[in-house]
């Protein structure tokens, strides 16, 4: 393990409260671990639950807590963000498509509103415009254009110029190709890498793909990431579990991560060059514990 390695967290606190965690104890012992970063979404459909009323009073309540810690924070803006169903649209959006002109001109306001909302923060560090904007996910398997999130980048520049992250989905992201369009409108890069994961069933069998790390080889991947001209983080590292349902997600030993499986992806990401590391699963260790196992936990407080 590189001893200068950073490692941090995405925070989700509508996760936590699906799994019926207390937001402010979470976040009181995410504070006590001194991540580099804790990465947080802005929640479009939580906020602005009615066209043109804003209420950021959840996540105000988390920054300021950040503030006063000194917590450095990636914060995540625009319709997508961290945790399933991916897009979170207000009800009130009737044309769900990030190609109509009126749902950008929304997304867009909805942007420009949530960063001269919070860039009076100066423990945000970073804005991360959108997550996993290039790859297709959620319900509709959908994605949002490279001209669109050039917009979006645009106006978040123009607005503040702390750094922008874009991440993408890492797993097979030399042959996806959007590694160099990336690079050209980015800060950073993330990448988001999902060692095991279930992908369907067989006969009345799970099947699982177990990458070891992303699809490519770790040379490949090398040499790509050392030629890059800006830095590389992985803003989503798996640990937890990657299952067919919830049911899978909180059975009492997953196939798809086990806390020798999460010491394997930070040992193996760690080789990687890459500046840090955001492990995905903080909700999921808290709730582990909660029934009695600390290991995930324990795991990741060593590296620290």
């Amino acid at each position: 393990m590189k001893n200068n390695l950073l490692i941090g967290i995405t925070f989700s606190h509508p996760h936590l409260e699906h799994l019926g965690l207390d937001k402010q104890k979470s976040l009181k012992k995410a504070l006590a671990m001194n991540f580099s970063h804790i990465r947080l979404g802005a929640y479009w459909s939580e906020i602005e639950k009615i066209k043109n009323k804003h209420d950021f009073s959840d996540l105000l309540e988390i920054l300021e807590q950040c503030e006063k810690e000194k917590q450095p924070i990636v914060m995540t803006v625009g319709v997508k963000a961290p945790r399933w169903p991916e897009f979170y649209w207000p009800e009130y959006i009737k044309e769900k498509n990030t190609e109509n002109k009126n749902t950008q001109k929304n997304i867009i306001y909805f942007i420009k509103k949530t960063v001269k909302t919070l860039q009076k923060f100066s423990c945000i560090t970073h804005w991360q415009i959108e997550n996993e904007p290039l790859d297709p996910s959620g319900p509709s398997n959908k994605s949002i254009s490279l001209d669109f999130l050039k917009q979006e980048i645009s106006l978040v520049k123009k607005l503040d110029n702390r750094p922008v992250i874009i991440n993408l989905w890492g797993n097979n992201f030399i042959s996806r190709k959007f590694f160099q369009p990336t690079e050209k409108i980015a800060d950073i890069i993330g990448l988001d890498f999902y060692p095991k994961q279930f992908v369907k069933n067989i006969l009345r069998k799970n099947i699982y793909i177990n990458y070891h790390g992303p699809h490519q080889s770790k040379s490949a991947i090398k040499k790509l990431l050392n030629k890059s001209s800006k830095p590389v983080w992985i803003t989503e590292l798996q640990a937890e579990p990657w299952e067919k349902n919830e049911q899978g997600y909180l059975s009492k030993n997953p196939k798809s991560i086990s806390p020798q499986q999460l010491e394997k992806n930070i040992q193996q990401a760690s080789k990687l060059p890459i500046q840090e590391i955001l492990l995905w699963g903080f909700e999921y260790w808290l709730w582990q514990e909660k029934n009695g196992n600390s290991e995930y936990l324990e795991i990741v407080e060593k590296h620290l």
